[in-house]
């Protein structure tokens, strides 16, 4: 037996069952090209949706068979279509691959029916009309449950993660002011509304207000800032369809910010210009890492560089942050520029190092904020 033929058995197999004849006669039947692509469609339906597509699959073939259209339209069989297009609907599993394969499954009994003695038109119409219920149960049943969700209203968090994901949410506004929002300390539990809806996960979160236009973000942000001092604040307009890509937007600047070193506060697009196009290079961002990873490996060059940096390439006030000699600065500022090719002590040296540093940083919280959208 092929490893084909025993996925196929195991497929059209239920659970607690020890053949595929015993849970689909007909199904076992098929040829080896349906039987696979009965595999195929079963194995790509999710745990929730498996069994009530290996049923409609079994009953669905024994009709087609038998071509008995009036067994099939009776409304418990009827209701059992609807029922498996409302599970994939549920589920967020599109029909298309199961209305093709009963489409398939219909052509064969079609062209079985044709060929046996002695053939029979009214057989035929009943195979045919087999397929038809079954794809309008099915896309019934679908498009229904699909409908319905569409029309219940979103709470806030629901709401904020549709547009965060670029989802069509009937009833939205025409744009958005979003801000991403990142605490220094602990879990954000919440955001304070400020008119709109927010969405949050661990210490980063979007707040996204209806109807703001571009010139209410300074003020939505100082908002939240007054709410949240110990958190980075960016805010970003855009029209509803272009909230994901504000959220991408705010949230690189807030992982600038952060991993800059900038302390807690409202930031703007502008103050990180340089960094934010390296961030969104991912050729450029990647070979800044690799440059920068020896530093953050070497033991106390980390630290020393971020203290550099922050003193403005001034060596007394670095020393006196760190609280070292002038002569273990120098070493290790030396040892950077061993390990990078780039000499701090020069301009041009330390602005590549700190670009190299902050989008290494930023990087780090760039990832919390994607995971915000995420569904619980």
């Amino acid at each position: 037996m092929t490893s084909t033929s025993i996925r196929a058995e195991a497929a059209v197999r239920p659970e607690g069952t020890s053949g595929a004849r015993t849970a689909f006669p007909a199904v076992a039947g098929l040829p080896a090209e349906l039987r696979a692509e009965v595999v195929a469609v079963l194995e790509e339906q999710p745990r929730e949706t498996r069994a009530v597509v290996r049923r409609l699959l079994g009953a669905t073939v024994a009709a087609l068979v038998s071509g008995d259209r009036r067994a099939w339209t009776s409304a418990r069989e009827a209701e059992e279509t609807i029922r498996a297009g409302s599970a994939l609907a549920a589920a967020g599993v599109r029909p298309d691959p199961l209305l093709v394969l009963v489409g398939r499954l219909t052509a064969w009994a079609v062209e079985r029916a044709a060929g046996a003695e002695p053939a029979s038109a009214g057989r035929l119409k009943d195979v045919v009309r087999v397929g038809h219920a079954v794809t309008r149960g099915l896309a019934g049943g679908f498009h229904r449950h699909a409908r319905s969700r569409a029309a219940a209203p979103l709470d806030g968090e629901r709401l904020a993660a549709a547009l965060l994901s670029g989802q069509r949410v009937p009833g939205a506004a025409a744009s958005y002011q979003v801000l991403a929002v990142r605490c220094g300390h602990g879990v954000l539990d919440r955001l304070p509304a400020l008119g709109g809806v927010a969405l949050t996960r661990g210490c980063a979160g979007f707040l996204l207000v209806p109807e703001a236009g571009p010139g209410r973000g300074p003020e939505l942000a100082a908002g939240l800032r007054a709410a949240l001092p110990a958190a980075w604040v960016a805010p970003y307009w855009a029209r509803t369809a272009e909230v994901p890509a504000a959220a991408a937007t705010a949230a690189d600047v807030v992982a600038l910010a952060a991993g800059s070193g900038a302390p807690a506060g409202v930031h703007r697009l502008e103050d990180f210009a340089v960094e934010y196009a390296a961030l969104r290079h991912p050729a450029i961002e990647a070979e800044l890492r690799r440059l920068i990873e020896p530093v953050l490996a070497g033991p106390g060059l980390a630290g020393t560089l971020r203290a550099f940096v922050r003193a403005d390439g001034n060596r007394t006030r670095a020393a006196a942050e760190l609280i070292v000699h002038r002569s273990t600065l120098d070493y290790r500022l030396k040892r950077i520029a061993q390990l990078t090719g780039y000499d701090p002590v020069k301009p041009a040296g330390l602005q590549v190092l700190a670009i190299a540093m902050t989008t290494a940083h930023a990087r780090t919280v760039r990832a919390q904020f994607a995971a915000v959208p995420d569904p619980r």
